[in-house]
Formats: C-alpha cells, sequence, structure tokens
C-alpha cells in the first residue's frame, strides 16, 4: 500500500510540476518577446528561445514549490490526509516521494544550468551584439579582463565604448610555467588599430630583475581589437562553473580581485538547491490549508518565492561589493530558508 501511495504522491507532484512550469514558460515567453520585438520577429523569436533554459532555472523552484503544497492541499481537503495518518503513515513518510522528486528536480536544475544555459545565454547576447551594434558596446562597462594568445592578461579599470579609451589599464606577461614575468601599467590606453594600443603616463616592471622604467607613451601590440575585446569579456552566465573556476584562479595567481566571479561560481552551486528547500517548506505550509481556502496555494507560493529572491539578490550583491565573504553570500539564505523549512516541518502534526 505504502508503494502504492508513493507512486500516487510522486506522479501527483510530477503532474502539477509540469502543468504549473508549462504556463509559466508560456507567460514568461510572451513578455519577454513583447519586451524584445525590437529585435524583429525572427531574431525575436530566436532571442526568447534561447533564453528558455535560463527561465527553466529560474521558474522550477516556485513550480516544486506550487506543486507540493497543491498535492498535499488537495489531500488535506478530501480527508485522505486523515485516512493516511490514521493508518499509522507519518507525514513525514508521506513527504519521501516528495523530497525524492525535489533532489531530482534539483540535479536537472543544475545538469541545465551547467551543461545548456551558458551556451543558450551566449547565443541569445549574440542575437543582440548583431541586432544592437552601438547598444552592445556599452556592455563592455567597468572592470574588464581578458587574455590574448600569448599567455597576456589584461586589465582596464574603465573603458569608454565610443572612443575607445581606457584608464587604468595594467598588462600581465607569463612565461610558459604560467609565471608572472613583466607587468605594464598605464593610466591611459588608446585603441589605434590591428590590435595595437597607445599607452599613455605609465611605467614597466621587470619582475624576475625587480627593475621599473617610467614611460609617457608607448605602442603595443595586444592583439585584441574591438570585436575581440566585446566577444571575450568574461560573463559568468555564458560559461559553466568549472571553466569560471579555472579563470578566477588565473585571476588570483597575478592578483586580481575576482570576487564578483567568485560569487557568481558558488551560486552556480547554491541556486539548483531551491527546489529541494522550497520542497520542505511547502510541505508543512500543504498539509496545514485554513478551511480549504482557494488562491492559498497561488498567494503563499508567489509571496515567497519573491521574498526569496528577494534575499537572494541581496546576498549576491554584499558579497559582491564586499560586505561578505562570496561563499556565505552565495549560501546563507538557502541555509535560512532550510532552517525555516525544518523548523516549519517540526511544528506540523504528523
Amino acid at each position: 500500500m505504502v508503494k502504492i501511495l508513493d507512486r500516487y504522491i510522486f506522479t501527483e507532484t510530477l503532474k502539477y510540476f509540469s502543468l504549473t512550469l508549462l504556463v509559466f514558460l508560456v507567460l514568461f515567453f510572451m513578455i519577454d518577446f513583447v519586451s524584445n520585438i525590437e529585435l524583429g520577429t525572427k531574431q525575436g523569436i530566436m532571442y526568447v528561445l534561447y533564453r528558455i533554459p535560463l527561465y527553466l532555472v529560474r521558474l522550477i523552484p516556485i513550480a516544486v514549490l506550487i506543486s507540493v503544497i497543491t498535492v498535499l492541499s488537495n489531500l488535506s481537503a478530501s480527508r485522505e490526509l486523515t485516512v493516511i495518518k490514521a493508518l499509522g503513515i507519518s507525514i513525514y513518510r508521506v513527504s519521501v516521494p516528495i523530497l525524492i522528486f525535489s533532489a531530482l528536480i534539483s540535479l536537472c536544475s543544475f545538469s541545465v544550468n551547467e551543461l545548456v544555459v551558458p551556451k543558450t545565454t551566449y547565443l541569445s547576447k549574440e542575437i543582440k551584439y548583431k541586432v544592437k551594434k552601438k547598444k552592445n558596446l556599452k556592455l563592455l562597462g567597468n572592470s574588464i579582463w581578458f587574455k590574448n594568445e600569448s599567455n597576456t592578461f589584461v586589465f582596464i579599470g574603465k573603458l569608454n565604448p565610443s572612443s575607445f579609451i581606457a584608464e587604468k589599464i595594467s598588462i600581465f606577461f607569463l612565461n610558459k610555467e604560467f609565471i608572472p614575468s613583466k607587468r605594464i601599467d598605464a593610466m591611459y590606453a588608446k585603441y589605434i588599430e590591428n590590435g595595437i594600443w597607445k599607452l599613455e603616463k605609465g611605467f614597466e616592471r621587470e619582475l624576475t630583475k625587480f627593475e621599473t622604467k617610467s614611460f609617457k607613451e608607448r605602442k603595443i601590440k595586444l592583439g585584441i581589437d574591438k570585436k575581440d575585446l566585446i566577444l571575450k569579456r568574461i560573463e559568468s552566465d555564458t560559461i559553466n562553473a568549472f571553466s569560471l573556476y579555472k579563470i578566477i584562479k588565473q585571476m588570483e595567481r597575478i592578483g586580481y580581485d575576482a570576487r564578483n566571479y567568485l560569487v557568481d561560481f558558488y551560486t552556480k552551486f547554491s541556486i539548483p538547491l531551491l527546489p529541494i528547500i522550497v520542497a520542505l517548506i511547502g510541505i508543512p505550509l500543504g498539509v496545514y490549508n485554513p478551511r480549504n481556502r482557494k488562491g492559498y496555494t497561488l498567494w503563499v507560493a508567489v509571496g515567497l518565492t519573491v521574498l526569496m529572491w528577494i534575499i537572494i539578490s541581496f546576498f549576491i550583491n554584499l558579497g559582491k561589493s564586499g560586505v561578505l565573504p562570496p561563499i556565505y553570500a552565495a549560501f546563507a539564505p538557502q541555509v535560512m530558508f532550510l532552517a525555516v523549512g525544518l523548523w516549519l516541518l517540526a511544528r506540523t502534526d504528523t
């Protein structure tokens, strides 16, 4: 009998999860398409289609939460839950198929986030780069980091996207053993042509000989032109965790502050944990549905999801600003909501 019950609860949770996820995906597809209609019909559709895996990862937690609360609310409303408890089956035992389901969904979420989202996000941004040529330069922003083919790393503190004049530029030259051998710093740098940049007001340091020379102007071939600079800018959402980790280690080895990327790296592991956490929260909330109020499931799910993403975004910003350690900023919200879920579950009448 228990196996039949497990199968029933698992199937019902999967059914409501799939339906909820489909509804939200269609809704977000329409909203995003209308918001980007200036890309054109064909390009706009392709742009939104490439972003579906990203929507999927973001919507999975709310779909899990709604499905868990709905299934248990239905059992409670039909008095089936009372009968199940009368047979000696506790709420904890009833929750087993739900937790197994949420764990599988969490694993799927991580897989999609690692294997699919980076590629499709890159393709979606590439569409915007091509259609909005002027706007893509603005995406360069501040604190740009890139590497050319000769083991040379370049950091730009600030770049004017219209004139391509850089401020506070540092160039690190690495030998075959990937050890820094020379460093050039300049207050200003201007792109000339064919990957050549003109440096102004700077100095060069030979790290192996401990020698420093200053200069007023110097031309240097970095092998990076405007197009390469745009495409090679490091964007955490377009690379997987393993690749991002390698980049972070390279940055730290030559003294670059990789705090922002560390937060993004840990977030790639913390976000997929949300389905399990919201399931733990949804179980006691589904069991307790006061007077079977209609709309209870939706309002609770939406309210919790909004609160959750606000807190997660807040902690991520604290981590990137240096207020909190990166790993704490990425995992603290999940630990907080996990504690809430376990507390609610412990207070549930089993």
